[in-house]
């Protein structure tokens, strides 16, 4: 399954437009039978995937999609890389089973629904489903992504970040940079200033979630396993820190 993931990441997008019809209940019990497998960044933070019909999300955004799949969690620290590391990983299988999949960063589930599920808050979802348009890019080349040398100033070790500099992330921005030495990956993001960081550092925190997900797979197809930790350690200016990526 990891190998299957890691080879749907050079391909997957984001995709806006879906046939309606619900989805046959067995598609829709693998989906959630996968979702019992997905691998935490972070032990001990107790969380849920909820699924959803259109009727029950509410969204400023125009993308309307038969189901979405939301993750709830305990409000502890590093929850929100955690959510984005663990929904990303159902992103990536969505895609490798032909489906059509979104990451919708203003959905709610609708005043209908709880904002609490088994006392765990929801966090964020995805919209998936038969796509009506191409499900897979034919390239990477096909990607609108920074340059290497925008997200990081490693020298070494960049094969690992290209399946990096492909994650999806809030409007495209992918705020996120890489430092360290030949040992560690220091993961950090950019202060997006005082105006916008109220919104914004929520959103590119579970954007960094979503990136180290695809680095772990990336680290993991040459064999090896990463490892994180989050001791402090100072990142260039203008940018918070947010992970120490170590490989075992």
């Amino acid at each position: 399954m990891e190998t299957e993931l890691y080879e749907a990441m050079y391909k997957r997008k984001s995709v806006r437009k879906y046939d309606m019809a619900p989805l046959d209940s067995s598609i829709l019990q693998s989906i959630k039978e996968f979702g019992e497998t997905v691998e935490p960044l972070v032990s001990g933070i107790n969380v849920k995937f909820g699924f959803f019909s259109n009727e029950e999300v509410k969204s400023l955004m125009a993308i309307k999609a038969p189901h979405y799949v939301g993750i709830y969690s305990e409000n502890k620290e590093n929850y929100l890389l955690n959510a984005g590391y663990m929904l990303q990983q159902m992103d990536l299988f969505l895609s490798k089973n032909n489906l059509g999949s979104c990451w919708l960063g203003m959905a709610k589930p609708s005043a209908a629904l709880p904002e609490s599920m088994d006392g765990l808050s929801f966090v964020i979802m995805l919209a998936f489903g038969k796509a009506q348009e191409e499900v897979h890019r034919n390239s990477t080349d096909e990607f609108k992504r920074k340059d290497m040398n925008e997200i990081t100033d490693r020298k070494d070790g960049t094969e690992l970040l290209e399946a990096v500099r492909l994650a999806p992330s809030a409007t495209n921005s992918q705020n996120w940079y890489f430092t360290g030495d030949s040992d560690n990956i220091i993961a950090c993001r950019k202060h997006t200033g005082l105006l916008k960081e109220p919104i914004m550092a929520r959103l590119n925190t579970i954007d960094m979630g979503i990136a180290l997900c695809h680095l772990s797979l990336s680290i993991k197809n040459q064999g090896k396993s990463m490892k994180v930790e989050f001791n402090k350690t100072p990142v260039p200016k203008g940018f918070i820190y947010l992970a120490t990526i170590g490989t075992v």
